[in-house]
């Protein structure tokens, strides 16, 4: 149990300031005012933890389908912000409830529209809703959590949002004894998420310790950190990056003069080098700032980047750099005159998930296919109150028109489809749409097909590699499938073999030791045959020719 030591007292104390000045912009910075200073041993005491989720969550990154923002009451982003999120979406304000009038004439005289607007009865401490806020996750069933852990800040009325929010909307919370906070951590929604090692340097336990609970908590088991960039006092990592897919990332640019511009390209630089979940290198865009402003601490919402400006003469290139990022979203700036480089519109704002989130997973396959059929596989799963009614792939070759290919089911919420084997040289783009009874409807690219495909070229170099160096089939017996495989000397995980029509004529997992063989069906016939096998989560494509 953790000391809950005077608790009652500072409650009372926090809730009365809370009181006293509702009618003001702020109650406190985001970083310590010297009095928090004194009260640092008392963060982390003002909840116990919980048992972690089932195995199986997932952290969607903040590109997924989402339903709304949230904000607190008083404010600390521009009514003109809150004007566009209700009329497009659904706009949440965290108030308490003797300033829920006063909030209501104030937003219905500014313009906002109340019919989407709704209140999170809570009293805070401050408006830094991100770094207090609630994370969402994906629980195994399909069905949305709440991860909670130690705000670290002496605030408690902030750190107890993530409950209160569980309560209100009967969503399940799950409290880790980590300390963290929202502005320094970033999710892809794969299994990694990026931060600055201050996660590291805040809580006591070891870095071990800390990957294990994002593991447990979060799902994610590639967490990445960097030493801090900036010259700063914060020390987040939403100051310099902004996610924005599972492979691509924006990193500020500063002038080479600025005090923070080789630390900025060395972490630039590192990034694109590093593999994303996708098996390529990071696809690193930049956008420039003088210093001052802070672009990337933007917020993704659906097909929308609310970008916060300066009213500079570098607003208009950075709206430019973020609409050459994300091809198919709307780039809309906001000017605040309390934004600062290192506190924005992303600090002070956090997307709502969609509860009933219809989840639709894939990695592109590599960008060189060997001259035969591709299986594209994906995740798909709706949430457990609907259904699905379509699952298709559509794929073209060198421009053409799209043909449409259902895909079947090929394991636990794992679809396939194949296309077909293309000459060499060919260029073939796809994208995966799918439906569930509610009438949701998720593509894959997001913008498909207006924008942004999967795509391959077809090379007779043979092999796709998909970012692993080399493949070592070791054959045993004259059939060359008849084999035990092996992929750079570790073992597959599944492994199917498919006709020259597509048509499979043999799976299998693997076995205790991680290894197969085919042994050709009597079906099978003389000719050309395809392996399907996938290794650490990336699917390969071998040919071979069956002699009987």
């Amino acid at each position: 149990m953790k000391i809950l030591f005077m608790v009652f007292l500072v409650l009372s104390s926090v809730f009365a300031t809370e009181l006293s000045i509702c009618g003001s912009e702020e109650l406190l910075p985001i970083g310590f005012t010297d009095e928090e200073l004194t009260r640092v041993t008392e963060i982390g005491t003002y909840q116990d933890g919980t048992e972690p989720p089932p195995s199986g969550v997932r952290n969607p990154g903040e590109f997924e389908p989402s339903t709304g923002i949230m904000v607190r009451w008083p404010l600390g982003v521009p009514y003109d912000f809150l004007i566009d999120v209700s009329d497009n979406s659904e706009l949440w304000i965290i108030c308490s409830s003797s300033d829920q009038a006063s909030a209501t004439s104030a937003l219905t005289s500014a313009g906002v529209n109340m019919s989407n607007t709704f209140f999170i009865t809570a009293g805070t401490n401050s408006i830094w809703v991100r770094d207090y806020g609630p994370w969402f996750i994906v629980l195994s069933d399909g069905t949305q959590g709440i991860f909670d852990y130690d705000y670290n800040r002496p605030r408690p009325l902030d750190d107890l949002i993530p409950q209160v929010i569980g309560d209100q909307w009967e969503v399940p919370v799950y409290r880790s004894d980590l300390i963290h906070t929202g502005g320094n951590y970033m999710s892809g929604g794969l299994g990694e998420a990026m931060s600055t090692d201050l996660v590291y340097v805040e809580d006591p336990h070891s870095d071990q310790w800390v990957d294990d609970q994002m593991m447990m908590y979060l799902g994610i088991s590639e967490y990445t950190t960097f030493e801090d960039p900036q010259a700063s006092y914060i020390d987040h990592i939403d100051c310099w990056s902004k996610m924005l897919s599972p492979d691509r990332i924006m990193v500020l640019q500063v002038p080479p003069a600025h005090q923070d511009y080789a630390a900025l390209e060395a972490v630039a630089d590192l990034i694109a080098t590093s593999p994303s979940p996708y098996g390529h290198p990071w696809e690193v865009y930049r956008v420039f700032s003088s210093g001052t402003e802070g672009y990337v601490n933007g917020l993704l919402h659906n097909d929308t980047y609310y970008m916060p400006v300066w009213n500079t003469a570098n607003d208009t290139p950075a709206a430019a750099a973020f609409t050459t990022a994300l091809p198919g979203y709307t780039v809309k700036p906001f000017y605040y005159s309390g934004f600062l480089n290192t506190d924005a519109l992303h600090c002070r704002s956090r997307n709502v998930m969609d509860m009933y989130m219809l989840q639709l997973l894939h990695t592109p396959v590599a960008s060189e296919q060997s001259g035969y059929p591709v299986t594209i596989e994906a995740f798909i799963k709706p949430n457990p109150e609907n259904t699905l009614v379509s699952t298709n792939l559509f794929y073209r070759v060198d421009s053409g028109s799209f043909t449409e290919v259902v895909m079947t089911a090929s394991g636990t919420d794992l679809f396939s489809a194949v296309i077909p084997a293309n000459a060499d040289g060919s260029f073939v783009e796809y994208y995966i749409k799918v439906e569930d009874s509610s009438g949701r409807e998720v593509n894959h690219p997001q913008f498909a097909p207006a924008t942004w495909f999967n795509e391959y070229t077809v090379s007779s170099t043979g092999i796709a590699s998909n970012g692993v160096s080399s493949v070592t089939p070791l054959m045993l017996g004259a059939n060359p499938f008849n084999s035990i495989l092996a992929f750079s000397g570790q073992p597959l995980t599944t492994f199917s073999v498919f006709d020259a029509t597509g048509r499979i004529v043999f799976s299998s997992i693997a076995d205790d030791n991680g290894l197969m063989e085919w042994n050709p069906a009597e079906s099978a016939t003389n000719g050309v045959y395809f392996a399907r096998f996938v290794f650490n989560g990336s699917i390969f494509t071998a040919r071979a020719v069956l002699l009987r």
